[in-house]
């Protein structure tokens, strides 16, 4: 195909192609053009100066993502982005200035990462940017023979992805993505349908693959999974729009993954930072959702309560993954829905490929309408040690990063390089309830680099609080090293112990968004740390850590409440141990109404403290301001004792009870 062979009227036209959807573009990508235009070039958080005539074969920095993201041409769109905002036809002659630059000087293939996803990303920016060129002063500052040209490239670039793609997972679906979209939109580029086919077959069927029964992204990534499921529906729109069927099997796992980016947004629109992650924004992407599939549950995360209907149950376990998602409601209007708590419960395997990190059995907490508990991000892709010597990759994806419980200093599952693990820690005994008024959730880690078995124990009482329940058990006899760390989104955070009753050991952390109060194991230490968090790539801003340790023993229990600041107020935390288990009481004021909660852990055997006696795994007890006991939720439960009065019990291991089922 020549270039006198492409139809640019059709581009630029009345008649242009049926595109699908592409991400909203704001105030960032015209601050991009901007500096596009006077020669500088800020990707992946680094800032170079290059002028108006430079090599796109050189790369001014010592990490190859720069390069990588300067030759997926995002750049491009926003020029032409800015030029349709501005009205200002300058942003489209610097357009085509280096569109003319990038194809005198590149062959395709340039940047080799083992497969063709730079040149999939840049034909999907092409497409992109020819989707604005018609509301942009194009005329006059466009030859049509370099958008002639431009096209005949893309077919070509087309075929060499479609020679080269990655054999599964998310540039596979990025690459065939770019195949469908050069073959949908510019048949000229595929007169004989051969790359329209390949790429609808292959992408349905890798989809299909890389999504999960339950919506989750096979690599365990929220960042990855935001992509994926945004590739996916443009193919669905791109279907729709252009006439070409799709397999009914894939439109239910796109739905799938559609919820769960529904139930891993937080209250304010962003996402928590799971596996290799920058922060982000679905909101877009459930819009389009909701549109696809005529879902009022969409609608209402995509407007963030202002329109559409909530979800009817408040906590969810993903169960092909393992993740499970712990709300206190979704409100019913943007204001209610504002105020939520939620928390995202580790329980899941470790991911495919190389963007999940060592957080198994960790937490988020995003709680008083910001962050309280945060995962790292990723921060680099670059192993190369700095100045100082440190492997940033491995420090992000380690579980010392994250809000779980570190042995002996050792990740769960072993670091090799950038891309490479030992055995991953497997997760085992995982289980969750939603209950009536308190849900809960479990599991245990099993790693293959230490013998102590570590299970920790979610319970959301009243959904008010949390409680985090930490056992650790030596399996060998040997004493080892145990740290509780809990990572807070900035350094505003405070320290306090227990003045009144120092012996207790109780610490409270007072952070803008939520108190975190920590019962240790006797004789443990607590310190507050810095760490890093990192919500865009390669900056990383300082954070504060909660770091409670215990040394030398063979067996800890570790007790810690997380409650928002304006949520019920935990004044107490009695702790005692015995061989048979772990009594705990927690007092505090909710509402300006006291409280208490006896929390019984079992270690197999009938244990009793605080007036309750529990044959079974562990059970809560709510007691109201009078010291009756009103509510009582548990889990392997075969008796419960309130008071030397004993509970009736219903069929069932996970159980929730209530005064009026038992008070009779």
């Amino acid at each position: 195909m020549s270039a006198a062979d492409v139809p640019v009227h059709r581009l630029l036209g009345a008649g242009a192609p049926a595109y699908p959807d592409f991400p909203p573009l704001g105030a960032a990508a015209l601050a991009d053009a901007e500096r596009v235009r006077a020669g500088r070039f800020r990707l992946v958080s680094e800032d170079y100066d290059l002028g108006s005539n430079f090599s796109f074969a050189r790369n001014p920095s010592r990490d190859k993502e720069w390069q990588i993201a300067q030759h997926k041409h995002y750049w491009a769109v926003h020029l032409v982005h800015a030029a349709t905002v501005t009205g200002d036809p300058t942003f489209i002659d610097t357009w085509s200035r280096l569109v003319t630059a990038w194809l005198d000087e590149m062959g395709t293939g340039f940047v080799v990462n083992s497969d063709a996803q730079v040149e999939a990303k840049r034909i999907e920016s092409w497409v992109w940017a020819l989707s604005l060129l018609p509301a942009a002063p194009w005329q006059g500052h466009l030859d049509p023979a370099l958008l002639a040209r431009l096209v005949t490239r893309l077919g070509e670039e087309a075929r060499y992805v479609s020679g080269h793609l990655k054999p599964v997972r998310n540039h596979r679906t990025f690459e065939l993505y770019a195949v469908a979209l050069a073959a949908v939109l510019l048949p000229e580029v595929d007169e004989d349908t051969s790359l329209r086919t390949l790429a609808v077959t292959e992408l349905t069927r890798n989809l299909l693959a890389e999504v999960g029964p339950d919506g989750v992204h096979i690599e365990m990534s929220t960042h990855y999974h935001q992509l994926v499921t945004e590739t996916a529906v443009g193919f669905l729109e791109l279907c729709d729009r252009n006439g070409i069927g799709v397999d009914p099997a894939l439109r239910q796992r796109v739905h799938e993954a559609l919820r769960w980016s529904l139930w891993l947004q937080w209250p304010d629109a962003t996402i928590p930072l799971l596996g290799d992650s920058d922060t982000g924004d679905h909101r877009d992407l459930l819009r389009r959702g909701s549109l696809l599939y005529d879902d009022e549950q969409l609608r209402y995360g995509a407007s963030l309560g202002e329109h559409g209907q909530p979800p009817a149950e408040p906590s969810r376990r993903f169960a092909a993954s393992g993740y499970v998602v712990l709300t206190d409601g979704w409100g019913h209007d943007a204001a209610s829905q504002a105020a939520r708590s939620h928390l995202v419960f580790d329980t899941a395997v470790l991911g495919e490929g190389s963007h999940s990190h060592y957080d198994l059995l960790s937490v988020t907490y995003y709680a008083d309408g910001g962050p309280a508990l945060v995962d790292p991000g990723r921060f680099t892709y670059s192993s190369e040690p700095d100045e100082h010597g440190r492997d940033w990759r491995h420090h992000f994806k380690s579980t010392a990063a994250h809000n779980t419980v570190t042995v002996d200093g050792l990740d769960q599952t072993r670091y090799l390089s950038r891309t490479k693990h030992g055995p991953a820690a497997e997760i085992v005994d995982a289980v969750q309830h939603t209950g009536v008024r308190t849900d809960w959730a479990a599991g245990t880690a099993r790693s293959q680099e230490y013998a102590p078995l570590h299970r920790r124990t979610v319970v959301f009482p009243e959904r008010r609080y949390v409680v985090l329940v930490d056992r650790l058990r030596s399996g060998d006899g040997q004493g080892h090293n145990y740290e509780l760390r809990l990572h807070l989104p900035d350094l505003a955070a405070e320290l306090e112990r227990d003045t009144q009753a120092p012996a207790s050991g109780l610490l409270r952390v007072r952070a803008p968004c939520c108190v975190v109060t920590c019962a240790p194991p006797p004789g443990a230490t607590a310190r507050l740390l810095q760490d890093w968090v990192s919500t865009v790539y390669g900056v990383k801003e300082p954070g504060a850590v909660l770091s409670v340790a215990a040394s030398g023993v063979p067996d800890a229990w570790f007790v810690t409440t997380l409650a928002a600041r304006s949520g019920p107020d935990v004044r107490r935390v009695d702790r005692v141990e015995t061989p048979e288990g772990l009594a705990v009481r927690i007092r505090g004021v909710d509402a300006g109404v006291p409280f208490e909660d006896v929390l019984l852990m079992s270690t197999g055997e009938r244990i009793t403290g605080h007036g309750v006696t529990l044959d079974g795994a562990w059970a809560l007890v709510r007691r109201d301001a009078d010291g009756r006991a009103g509510h009582v939720a548990g889990e392997g439960v075969r008796e419960v004792i309130v008071d030397g009065a004993p509970v009736p019990l219903s069929s069932g291991t996970a159980l929730e009870w209530t005064a009026l089922e038992w008070s009779a």
